[in-house]
């Protein structure tokens, strides 16, 4: 896969819904981010106190937009399923992956791999986006349309795709325990009509609705 011909917007974003799950617990967190892009999501929390280290690892450097990248710790670029970072053995609180399991070839793997990163009581936060959203049933069903997209659900990069209790299975059986999972509908803004619907069907076609799943986890061993 090419991710070099993305468009940069792409890789463009602090992922504040992701923030948004981090137990600050009165404390600077030490932060290692897989997939971290430009990194904006790390600089954010290294400049509003959140963490008190940040490290960034990324598939490759833009080095036609070097100027695009934040001033964070560090940056490693490399392929998370090949590198191991023994420098970084029990050493982060959290590690950061934002929409990147269903990029890899064997993301069990590398969920496998971090946990040797994590310190004892530190935590995984993962997005994931869902399969049986709407949008694709009306795409693959309706449309009978099954093209590769820039962006989005059926992005041309993505190697698997996932509803939301594949992604549980998935982080469970890799020796985690999940002790918060959010559908993305609690992140949309205002009364959106989703929202609406969701709330007056108590939630019974949340999995319909929700374009991504978040999942905070920590380890088993």
């Amino acid at each position: 896969m090419n991710y070099e011909e993305k468009d940069k917007g792409y890789y463009s974003n602090v992922r504040l819904d992701l923030i948004n799950l981090i137990n600050r617990d009165n404390r600077e967190l030490k932060v290692l981010e897989i997939g971290a892009a430009y990194g904006e999501t790390l600089f954010y929390l290294k400049e509003n106190r959140i963490a008190s280290e940040v490290v960034g690892v990324d598939l490759f450097e833009d080095v036609k937009n070097k100027q695009n990248y934040k001033n964070i710790d560090r940056f490693i670029f490399g392929n998370i399923e090949q590198i191991d970072l023994v420098e970084y053995y029990d050493y982060f609180d959290i590690i950061l992956l934002p929409d990147v399991l269903e990029h890899l070839l064997e993301p069990k793997l590398v969920l496998n791999k971090i946990k040797k990163y994590l310190k004892k009581d530190g935590k995984i936060i993962v997005s994931m986006p869902n399969i049986r959203h709407y949008s694709a049933l009306i795409k693959i069903f309706i449309k009978g349309d099954f093209r590769y997209e820039e962006s989005g659900i059926f992005d041309y990069t993505h190697m698997r795709f996932y509803c939301r209790k594949n992604i549980k299975e998935l982080i469970e059986t890799s020796g985690y325990k999940v002790i918060n999972q959010q559908s993305s509908i609690k992140n949309y803004s205002g009364k959106s009509v989703t929202k609406i619907i969701n709330m007056i069907t108590f939630s019974l076609f949340e999995e319909f609705f929700s374009y991504q799943y978040f999942f905070v986890a920590n380890s088993n061993e």
